[in-house]
Order: C-alpha cells, then sequence, then structure tokens
C-alpha cells in the first residue's frame, strides 16, 4: 500500500505567498530613481525598504545612460542600508560611465548576500554617490533586490 507524505506547508494549511514556516516567498524591492542631475559626492537615493528578517539574495543596480560623461570618469556608487551605506557594493565604477545601459550585479556573500535584517525594524535601502561625476548627466538609477522573509519569533506559521 502506497504511503501519503505531507509537508510542513500542506500540515500547517500554509498558504502559498506568506513568508512563514518552511515555506518562503521571494520578493523584490524594485524602484528606479526621479531624474538627478548632480550627481555629487554623498548625495543619497532612498529606494525603498527591507523588513524585519528579510535575507537578500541579489542586488542589481543599473543606469538606463550614461551619468557622468566626462572621457575620464569619476562617479562611482555604493549600495547598502541606513547606517551601512557600502553594505552591498563600494564604490561601483561599472553604472553611469559609458554610453548606454549600464549594470552591476552583487551576488556573493562577501559583498553582503545572505545579510539578514536583524535590527528588528525594517532598514531603508539606499544608493549613495561614493565619488562626484566629473561631467554630471541628468539620469536615472534602477535598483534591484530579491530576498526572502524568515520566520519572526513568536509568529504564527
Amino acid at each position: 500500500m502506497a504511503t501519503a507524505y505531507q509537508s510542513p506547508n500542506y500540515v500547517q494549511n500554509q498558504p502559498a505567498g506568506t513568508g512563514h514556516g518552511v515555506y518562503k516567498t521571494n520578493t523584490s524591492l524594485h524602484d528606479t530613481s526621479g531624474s538627478i542631475s548632480t550627481w555629487a559626492l554623498n548625495d543619497t537615493i532612498l529606494f525603498g525598504w527591507l523588513p524585519r528578517n528579510a535575507v537578500v539574495q541579489n542586488v542589481v543596480l543599473k543606469a538606463a545612460s550614461q551619468l557622468d560623461s566626462n572621457g575620464s570618469p569619476t562617479l562611482t556608487l555604493d549600495v547598502g542600508i541606513v547606517g551601512t551605506p557600502q553594505l552591498f557594493k563600494a564604490a561601483i565604477t561599472t553604472v553611469g560611465r559609458a554610453a548606454g545601459a549600464s549594470v552591476d550585479i552583487v551576488n556573493t556573500v562577501a559583498a553582503g548576500i545572505l545579510y539578514k535584517n536583524t535590527t528588528g525594524a525594517r532598514v531603508a535601502v539606499i544608493v549613495t554617490v561614493h565619488a562626484a561625476a566629473a561631467t554630471p548627466v541628468a539620469g536615472t538609477l534602477e535598483l534591484d533586490i530579491d530576498y526572502y522573509v524568515e520566520d519572526v519569533a513568536g509568529s504564527n506559521p
């Protein structure tokens, strides 16, 4: 006689997409900045929030066009959270320095991947201008962070 096995999600009648229990759902924080024209040192762009117990899996920063048109561009960008602005990447030189679209993908543990927000509150995700543009060009940045949320102690599964 065949045996029917039940996963913890099934036993707990766990609906998909809640992020609790064994079943975790990937979520994305995705947004595009408004048009920025200065790209000055320490300019900060607030992109959104990571909820408590969010575990970051992937970070992608993209510019749709050139943001520093100088022949020797100096623009560099940091991606992190408030209080740790270089958590995911420091001094990115691959975004916004050349004509056309450009992207930087962060997917290594050394660069903050698998960071877990254990602050007990949501944290703001930021991009900071690490070094100003030599010849700034108005443009936008796009940020995509993939994460899942682990159980919170005492939460109902």
